[in-house]
């Protein structure tokens, strides 16, 4: 027998924006661990049409498995998501979250969700979490979404409770006070810190150091150099990203440059992708182990905010059409399906035109750059024989990496980790490149007194002379 869906709409009146409140409303990973749902894993490495995934939880000794389809998302007014399930107590889920501008301010946040059970449990179980546990969870969740969308800068949400080691406060406290010493900035360091000893797990697993000096409003290169020195002491562990260049998420990390490989592959954008200094590799920070216990976990795999360059996501039938109107940042875009080469390229600009359409064709996209206003309606068509995602995403590159390229030319990198090299006959693309030249006079005993590193910033030849070996070194190159 067939089992009725059930429908829950449920409404919040909030202070804040839908612009302010998107950050966090639409980090779904974080959105389901303090709502009390359990972590996921991929039930398996199949590529699947559109970023299909199979992925699975356990609860209470109960397997449950799904096939999520894509999110699909208008930045910053509404997210949703469908789910159908191979195993458990239901049939299918769906969920979409709207925010909605009050004209008074602050916004109207509606959550529906539909549920359709499979058995009796799903019956009796469906009407009891939704009204008696997770009600109350979103409610406390989005309200605290609501206080930190208020603050100016909120850098690291406040988790519940935080677990430190045996001793580990005490190492805390003795590392801070020998980085003052060391620094001579004692507010720097006690911010430093107290991200440590009060951020969530999730920010401490992938600490961001141009994030957090944005949001100290700090030069970005002192909380970098600082976050190194920090991690020579023993606050943090060193990690190496590679981003994938489409969602840029990452997709193998490395406690050291050693163990990078050239080439990775994504399973969501389904590309091969070689290692770029410049952009696809990326340094972080992770908090020691000998400090607290960070648990890196995943809730969710798809959400928005794991791809923030990303403003509009929708997936579209064969010859179906769709309008979308949202506000769009000054600067260049580009409109892509998982399912066709290239891209339709945009240029937002306040002059620009107030609606476009964009069209996935058989052929591939149009070669003209569609000038579009900075809040658009913009209608996604597909004309072509198969299910098309849209994916229309910022050009501009997140400038809060703090990228491979420009981490290991700092001289306070190569004094506190010389060590740090690719494997031998490794081969990474850097997009640009500059050759500098020392003094060659005596700089065997130079080198040898000195170190290679303090020694690459010193005795920089004059700008003439360095000229004229670079004009006679690429002479020599073959083909010239």
């Amino acid at each position: 027998m067939g089992y009725p869906e059930f429908h829950y709409k449920w409404e919040w009146r909030l202070r804040s924006s839908p612009e302010r409140l998107w950050t966090f409303v639409a980090d779904t990973n974080r959105f389901n661990r303090e709502t009390g749902l359990p972590s996921v894993r991929r039930a398996d490495d199949a590529v699947r049409e559109n970023a299909r995934q199979n992925l699975r939880f356990s609860r209470l000794g109960l397997e449950v498995e799904w096939e999520e389809e894509p999110f699909e998302w208008v930045r910053p007014y509404r997210f949703g998501v469908h789910r159908r399930y191979s195993a458990g107590p239901v049939v299918s889920t769906r969920v979409l979250v709207e925010l909605e501008s009050w004209p008074s301010g602050g916004t109207r946040l509606v959550y529906h969700t539909w549920i359709r059970p499979k058995n009796l449990l799903g019956m009796i179980t469906v009407p009891a979490l939704m009204r008696f546990s997770y009600r109350r969870a979103f409610d406390t969740a989005f309200r605290k979404y609501d206080d930190l969308a208020m603050m100016a800068d909120p850098a690291v949400v406040q988790p519940a409770g935080v677990r430190f080691v045996p001793g580990g406060r005490a190492r805390l406290d003795a590392l801070r006070r020998e980085l003052v010493e060391r620094t001579g900035e004692p507010e720097l360091v006690a911010r430093l810190v107290e991200t440590v000893e009060r951020g969530d797990d999730f920010d401490l697993a992938r600490l961001r150091p141009y994030a957090l000096a944005d949001a100290w409003g700090v030069p970005r290169r002192k909380v970098l150099e600082l976050c190194l020195r920090a991690t020579r002491a023993g606050l943090f562990d060193l990690r190496w990203d590679l981003l994938c260049p489409l969602c840029r998420g990452v997709k193998e990390s490395g406690s050291t440059l050693e163990e990078m490989r050239q080439r990775a592959h994504c399973e969501s954008c389904n590309v091969d992708f070689a290692a770029n200094f410049d952009r696809s590799v990326e340094l972080t920070f992770r908090a020691s182990p000998m400090l607290r216990r960070v648990e890196e976990r995943t809730f969710c795999v798809g959400g928005p905010q794991l791809t923030p360059h990303i403003v509009a996501q929708q997936l579209l039938a064969p010859g179906d059409r769709r309008g979308v109107t949202l506000p769009l940042e000054a600067g260049r875009y580009r409109l892509r399906t998982l399912g066709l080469a290239g891209g339709q390229f945009l240029i937002a600009t306040p002059d620009g035109a107030q609606e476009a359409m964009l069209t996935a064709a058989h052929d591939g996209w149009s070669h003209d750059e569609v000038r579009v206003a900075l809040a658009p309606t913009l209608h996604f068509e597909n004309t072509t024989d198969a299910e098309q995602l849209f994916v229309l995403e910022r050009m501009a590159w997140s400038d809060e990496a703090a990228t491979a390229a420009e981490v290991t030319a700092l001289q306070v990198f190569r004094d506190l980790f010389s060590s740090e090299l690719l494997r031998p006959g490794e081969r990474i693309s850097v997009g640009s490149l500059t050759v500098l030249f020392t003094d060659l006079r005596d700089s065997t005993s130079f080198y040898q007194r000195i170190g290679d590193a303090p020694a690459f910033g010193r005795e920089q030849l004059p700008a003439q002379q360095a000229w004229r070996i670079w004009q006679a070194l690429f002479a020599q190159v073959p083909g010239r």
